[in-house]
């Protein structure tokens, strides 16, 4: 089978990316290809069909008036993007199409394009774009569903899309225009949801229940060797961005000062929680920025537990994934699909998100109780093996192609 895999970035920025490489190695260790259609970029991974990429676009408030209104244009439909996967299709012709991230730089418009040449479409929710015009449901520090049930002109009221009333104003028309059309209801022939929690929120806001399936992301078991004991410390992995909930992380590391800590990671609040360290007198806590391959391995398997102490409505992180995978037990927030991934006492232990006493007490518990640490790390080792191996996602994948295909 030959399956067009469609995603803003075709390179690992995010969870998204990382399952588009994770899927793409599991089907193609299977026999079948898969053909990458995304954004140009110079990070990108190489590919034999890069010359049908779309231009690269950005959201920088400082451009000119006019490149600001082409961008905006381009967002709610992109012609060049419509052309270009048509021209994808007939130069390889995939039996399916499997879209990712697609909204903003590439548009729903390829959605128009594949359907015009018969090409039936399967979309994996990373986010909450199809009920959410900022896809966050998060905004001025809280969890956000005011724009459920086609209230999308919230988005203008609270500035949703980088605090700025134009960009908000776009995302907004975006989506009453997607929605009035029935660009995704009418022809996404099936929608996956990684959580649970995504998969009841989808349905609840008025995606058809007939058209969501819930299948957790997949991880590649035999690339990630656990390591049970540590190198002395804790650590978070991930974007450091609002709504993560590293204010409440750094004030309950400042209630437990023996909790040797690394936050790696680095996003748009990076400087502020930096600063807010210094100003703390955090010792203990060290910044080590954005880091791949073998350093981030490195460092993830000499973590005594990870800590994903969110408090937006989280789909399903791939850092939790990828700490069961290296025998790590997780201190997570019972906020959105988190909770799914982590048996409370077993494999970790959960907290009220944004509770800075909770979270203080549970990195106690855990540092302070290695043993502990070591036997949820294995138990979570034990549940990634038997959930989240490649074989069963990949018959899960392949039904569901079959099925929109049919």
């Amino acid at each position: 089978m030959k399956i067009l895999a469609a995603n803003k970035f075709y390179f690992v920025r995010g969870g998204a990316e990382r399952y588009l490489f994770e899927l793409a190695g599991i089907l193609e260790e299977r026999g079948h290809s898969v053909v990458p259609f995304a954004m140009e970029h110079p990070l990108n991974e190489e590919s034999e069909h890069a010359d049908l990429f779309v231009s690269h676009v950005g959201f920088d408030a400082r451009r000119g008036l006019l490149d600001r209104f082409r961008t905006a244009a381009r967002v709610v439909h992109s012609v060049e993007a419509r052309r270009k996967i048509g021209a994808l299709v007939r130069r390889t012709r995939p039996d399916v199409a499997h879209l990712h991230n697609i909204a903003h730089q590439l548009s729903p418009s390829i959605i128009y394009g594949l359907r015009a040449e018969g090409v039936p479409i399967v979309q994996t929710l990373h986010d909450h774009k199809l009920i959410c015009p900022n896809y966050q449901m998060f905004v001025h520090g809280q969890p956000c569903e005011r724009c459920a049930k086609w209230r999308y002109y919230n988005a203008c009221v609270h500035r949703c899309m980088h605090g700025a009333i134009a960009w908000s104003a776009v995302v907004a028309f975006e989506a009453y225009a997607r929605k009035l059309l029935g660009t995704y209801s009418r022809h996404v022939g099936m929608f996956i949801a990684p959580s649970r929690s995504l998969m009841e929120r989808m349905i609840a806001h008025g995606v058809e229940p007939e058209k969501i399936v819930h299948l957790p992301y997949a991880i590649a078991l035999d690339r990630y060797e656990p390591r049970f004991e540590s190198d002395g410390y804790a650590v978070y992995v991930g974007r450091l961005s609002v709504g993560k909930g590293l204010e409440t992380l750094l004030e309950a590391l400042a209630l437990s000062p023996g909790v040797v800590f690394k936050v790696i990671g680095n996003g748009p609040r990076a400087d502020d929680l930096r600063t807010t360290a210094e100003h703390r007198g955090l010792r203990n806590v060290e910044f080590v920025g954005y880091r791949t391959g073998t350093e981030l391995r490195t460092l993830l398997r000499g973590a005594q537990f990870v800590v994903m102490p969110s408090e937006c409505f989280e789909n399903s992180p791939l850092a939790v994934y990828e700490a069961c995978a290296y025998g790590k037990a997780v201190i997570g927030s019972k906020m959105g699909g988190i909770p799914e991934l982590i048996e409370d006492g077993e494999t970790g232990l959960l907290c009220a998100p944004g509770d800075v006493s909770e979270l203080a007490s549970a990195l106690a518990a855990l540092w302070d109780d290695p043993e502990r640490s070591i036997r949820m790390g294995k138990e979570a080792r034990r549940r990634a093996e038997r959930e989240y191996g490649p074989d069963h996602h990949y018959e899960r994948i392949m039904s569901i192609y079959e099925r929109v295909m049919q």
